[in-house]
């Protein structure tokens, strides 16, 4: 069954995974080379440059997980769910094996951003002083994809009572904020539930820190 779920995945987002395996493994490449000159007196504009890439790199993990959670639910909600029903399984197994069968499909994606890193890093005579860490930031780059995946297929899963609530917590919450903010100016709620969920021990706090390819 696992296999077949796959299958039909694949088909549904392989034109997207493809795109994303590309910009992966041209992304590493591309943060090196266009900043690199060579020259030891290029190096703080050379690190600077390539931080400032480093942000693509969670975004491109975004892209790649909320693609594929919705390519793959996609036909789930067009029939209202209703093929879940009728295979012989609890929907929570099916919820799963979708997620695993996620996961797998974005596999390409992480080890073309691996090798990416990999080749950029061949490619370079790097002076004395300069680290590279193409392992540490594959590992990361898939932790992001992890997280993201996990979060998306949580949203493209839901049902549309659930997917209701969430919309209405989310408009109760901005309306806090909003009162809140007019009542007491130096209050800030999103900005202090952004800050608990992207420090740790939030689950978003992976994603923080700097994305550094190479590195003093």
């Amino acid at each position: 069954m696992f296999e077949a779920m796959v299958r039909i995945q694949w088909k549904a987002c392989r034109h997207f995974v493809i795109i994303f395996m590309l910009a992966a493994f041209c992304l590493p490449i591309a943060s090196v080379h266009l900043g690199w000159k060579g020259e030891a007196t290029n190096l703080p504009q050379f690190l600077a440059e390539l931080e400032l890439w480093g942000w693509f790199y969670p975004v491109l993990a975004a892209a790649t997980a909320i693609s594929i959670a919705i390519l793959t639910w996609r036909s789930d909600r067009r029939g209202r769910h209703i093929y879940a029903m009728t295979l012989p399984i609890d929907r929570s197994r099916y919820v799963w094996l979708r997620l695993a069968g996620g996961a797998l499909l974005a596999g390409p994606v992480l080890l073309a951003a691996w090798l990416g890193a990999l080749v950029s890093v061949w490619s370079i005579t790097m002076p004395e002083g300069l680290r590279s860490f193409p392992i540490i930031l594959g590992l990361k780059f898939g932790l992001a994809l992890l997280l993201f995946l996990s979060l998306a297929f949580a949203v493209a899963s839901a049902s549309p009572r659930t997917l209701g609530w969430m919309y209405r917590g989310l408009a109760l919450l901005v309306a806090l904020h909003i009162g809140v903010a007019l009542l007491w100016p130096s209050v800030n709620i999103a900005l202090t539930i952004l800050s608990a969920l992207a420090t740790a021990p939030g689950p978003f706090a992976a994603l923080g820190g700097r994305w550094m390819l190479i590195d003093v």
